[in-house]
């Protein structure tokens, strides 16, 4: 995805931003974020409204707009999927609630660690269960504090930080394979 190399470019050249630049951002963004829906939902063809991505306001906004709309794009795309997907959550946060007290703390994703999960995305996300996708996704690629994250899933911290180490570990573990 090219959109800080583009929003670089734009404003380097102190230009406003083309319907051109636009598409080519934001073509790019919403095939980001219906690989962010297909991960989470575990659907590889995600419903369109899974996806939003703002692309109809965008045209005529500011440029500072449209870095919101990045933002928020990612935002809406993650709620979206997380409506259908709370009541397995839920059960699944009890389950990780039973678990001892994380003592390693994990660092959002480095840029490697993303490009693997990327890479080997089907095979992570059929290690991961729908609450350590969420948890991966918030904190390891938005990189969202913890208490963010439990606020946005409405679980404990330590269902989020349990669910988390195990989505590292994860990727760790496919990164040796």
């Amino acid at each position: 995805m090219n959109i800080t190399t583009i929003l670089e470019d734009i404003r380097a050249k102190q230009r406003g931003v083309t319907e051109d630049d636009m598409r080519k951002v934001f073509g790019d963004y919403h095939n980001l974020l219906r690989w962010v829906a297909a991960f989470l939902i575990e659907d590889d063809k995600p419903p369109d409204a899974c996806v939003i991505d703002a692309c109809t306001i965008a045209e005529a906004q500011t440029p500072v707009f449209h870095e919101w709309l990045v933002h928020w794009g990612a935002r809406a795309t993650v709620a979206r999927a997380l409506r259908g997907q709370r009541a397995e959550i839920a059960e699944l946060a009890h389950q990780y609630e039973q678990g001892e007290s994380v003592r390693r703390k994990y660092p959002p994703l480095s840029a490697e660690y993303f490009l693997l999960l990327v890479k080997n995305f089907e095979e992570i996300r059929n290690r991961l269960d729908v609450l350590c996708r969420f948890v991966l996704v918030l904190r390891g690629i938005a990189m969202a504090s913890y208490d963010q994250v439990t606020t946005q899933l409405g679980i404990s911290r330590n269902a989020i930080e349990l669910a988390y180490c195990v989505a590292f570990d994860t990727l760790e573990l496919v990164s040796g394979e």
